[in-house]
């Protein structure tokens, strides 16, 4: 809630730093999304387009998804107060539905293929997820774990002490991964001279990595008991992207990969379980998360070179 994001005064006005960082990371990722469409020579006036159309989509989608799937909000819905967004309550996941719609609809508008823009889109999104990730660091424990039993992390940089308990800074590790993901698809951009290919590697590198992030997140945004529904969504954002890259490879390696799924999915479940309701050490279930996860993603960066796609 906007109470409780720290502010600044200019002017007689009131600012947040929260929607500071977010409107930075807006400008980055348009500014890039522009640079990537000179570079595959996409038709005129295409970035301006996506322009207009993404910020509005962006926040209405955001804010539709956060309405249907947070359950806290439940409790107050009316119309009235989903249209007040100005209160706070938005979904990362919604802002990238967003985006893509405004894709999507560019693409028709200007009569091109919506895929070379979804890659553009694909690789200037972490700049603007990157951003957004840091702002959280400005509000009452958004982006936090559970309390932290580990005194070494307890006492790291990336701990925050509020008096009673410390947190893991569950925002700042988001935030590096994004970034790292940002100028990992500029350098590839750069070198390739095409972004073709960032969809389904974004969709699988951002997917696994914010599963396991969104499970770290203990802040009660869009949960329902222990399970975050934005980890789902991100959990069929990398089995989309393992699917169609098996796809390219045969129909046997579609039913291997559906069963990896599976089998990440099931894991899951008994790992979040034991996090929230066993004795068992949070580092010992946190490393065993990375390896199951790490399953989905070297299959598919597997299937990737396998098939020789981009």
């Amino acid at each position: 809630m906007f109470e409780e994001t720290a502010a600044f005064s200019l002017f007689g006005l009131t600012g947040y730093w929260y929607g500071v960082f977010v409107a930075w990371g807006a400008a980055l990722f348009l500014l890039f999304f522009a640079r990537y469409c000179r570079m595959e020579k996409c038709k005129s006036g295409t970035a301006a387009l996506f322009s207009a159309l993404c910020i509005p989509l962006g926040l209405l989608c955001s804010r539709v998804l956060f309405c249907l799937l947070d359950f806290r909000f439940h409790g107050m819905f009316s119309l009235r107060a989903a249209a007040m967004f100005w209160g706070g309550g938005f979904s990362m996941v919604g802002a990238l539905l967003g985006a893509a719609l405004a894709a999507w609809i560019t693409a028709r508008i200007q009569k091109i293929p919506a895929l070379p823009l979804l890659d553009i889109l694909m690789a200037a999104l972490p700049f603007f997820i990157c951003a957004a990730r840091m702002g959280e660091g400005f509000t009452e424990l958004l982006g936090r774990s559970r309390p932290l039993n580990t005194a070494w992390l307890a006492n790291s940089f990336l701990a925050q002490n509020d008096g009673y308990d410390a947190y893991l800074r569950t925002y700042l590790l988001e935030a590096l991964t994004a970034g790292a993901l940002a100028i990992f698809f500029a350098a590839r951009i750069q070198k390739r001279k095409t972004a073709q290919g960032s969809l389904l590697l974004g969709m699988l590198l951002l997917g696994t990595t914010q599963a396991l992030f969104e499970s770290l997140r203990f802040d009660s945004h869009m949960r329902y008991s222990f399970i975050s529904m934005q980890q789902i969504l991100f959990a069929c954002m990398f089995a989309a992207a393992l699917i169609l890259y098996a796809a390219r490879c045969g129909k046997k390696q579609v039913i291997i990969a559906i069963a990896v799924c599976a089998l990440v999915a099931g894991g899951a479940v008994g790992l979040e379980f034991m996090i929230d309701r066993s004795s068992v050490s949070s580092l010992l279930l946190y490393a065993a998360y990375i390896l199951l996860l790490a399953l989905p993603a070297g299959l598919g960066l597997y299937y990737k070179k396998r098939s020789k796609t981009p």
